[in-house]
């Protein structure tokens, strides 16, 4: 069977990975395992093109440059558009703001574009700004989720009952076999990864040793909404205090984390979720046919 996020990025398995950190090592990871690795493009031009350069070093594979439209101001983001254009960098990812800005640009450009949306109206603004792939983030995610409080249940399904026809990545809710089984149910083609790629042996190198304690720590109710517009979700100061003993290591982690209890390597992820979640799904199946010969022999 095909997969439109296969095919569209040019990868094995429909698993993107978030903008989680500038450093090339994990996404080059990511990419090699089959999946659309990710550069998180805050830094400058000049230092985007050394991570693209760097990320090339280390993979052949597809990858993503991830663009937060409201970091950096207009003049900046045209200079690192012209150097993903330059480098021939297959996707760009964009959030944070309105995807008219790069979009018709990068596209021009020969590079395939991808928008994170947090309503099903922005959805469709999307759409019509002409990106090739929709990224639904809910609001248990742990990225961008703008001023809305849409939960996976109900964005996923909305989206792609309004847009039916374009590639759709589920954001932010997935760590294990039931998660991704249940939002492909839901209308999802693929999944983007953060949290739980945050926690695992490869991504040691690009971050402080507190974040891993604190997803590893995390309960459902170990996370909040930050402040402002775009509103990503963050632990809890209290909650870092009694992890950490200080209350300030604001870390941005989706409520997943509740789910995370160990790290393991970026293989063992993709196992859990495409070789586990087919085993899963055939459970899933089972019980239904067991409801329906039930109440046909009732």
């Amino acid at each position: 069977m095909s997969n439109a996020v296969c095919e569209l990025f040019g990868i094995r398995y429909p698993l993107v990975m978030g903008g989680i950190t500038p450093n090339p090592e994990l996404g080059s990871v990511v990419s090699n395992a089959g999946g659309l690795g990710c550069i998180e493009g805050i830094m400058q031009a000049d230092g985007l093109r050394d991570a693209i350069r760097e990320f090339r070093s280390k993979s052949d594979k597809p990858f993503s440059i991830n663009f937060p439209l409201a970091q950096g101001n207009p003049e900046m983001n045209a200079e690192k558009v012209k150097v993903c254009i330059e480098e021939k960098v297959p996707v760009v990812i964009t959030s944070a703001g309105n995807p008219k800005m790069l979009t018709a640009p990068l596209k021009a450009g020969g590079i395939t574009v991808g928008h994170v949306v947090a309503s099903t109206y922005h959805a469709r603004k999307a759409v019509d700004a002409g990106v090739d792939c929709l990224i639904a983030e809910p609001t248990e995610s742990g990225g961008y989720r703008g001023e809305h409080e849409i939960s996976m249940m109900v964005l996923i399904p909305s989206v792609r009952r309004t847009l039916p026809d374009i590639p759709l990545v589920a954001c932010g809710t997935v760590a294990d076999r039931a998660g991704i089984v249940a939002v492909m149910a839901l209308g999802a083609d693929g999944v983007q990864l953060g949290t739980r790629l945050m926690v695992t042996k490869e991504a040691a190198g690009s971050y402080g040793d507190h974040v891993a304690k604190l997803v590893l720590a995390a309960d459902d109710t170990s996370t909040m909404s930050a402040e402002g517009r775009i509103r990503p979700r963050i632990s809890k100061p209290d909650f870092a205090e009694q992890v950490l003993g200080v209350s300030n290591k604001r870390t941005q982690m989706g409520q997943v984390s509740a789910l995370i209890s160990e790290v393991v390597s970026v293989e063992d992820v993709f196992r859990e979720l495409f070789e586990g979640g087919r085993e899963h799904a055939t459970e899933v199946t089972a019980k239904f046919d067991e409801i329906a010969g039930s109440a046909e022999s009732s």
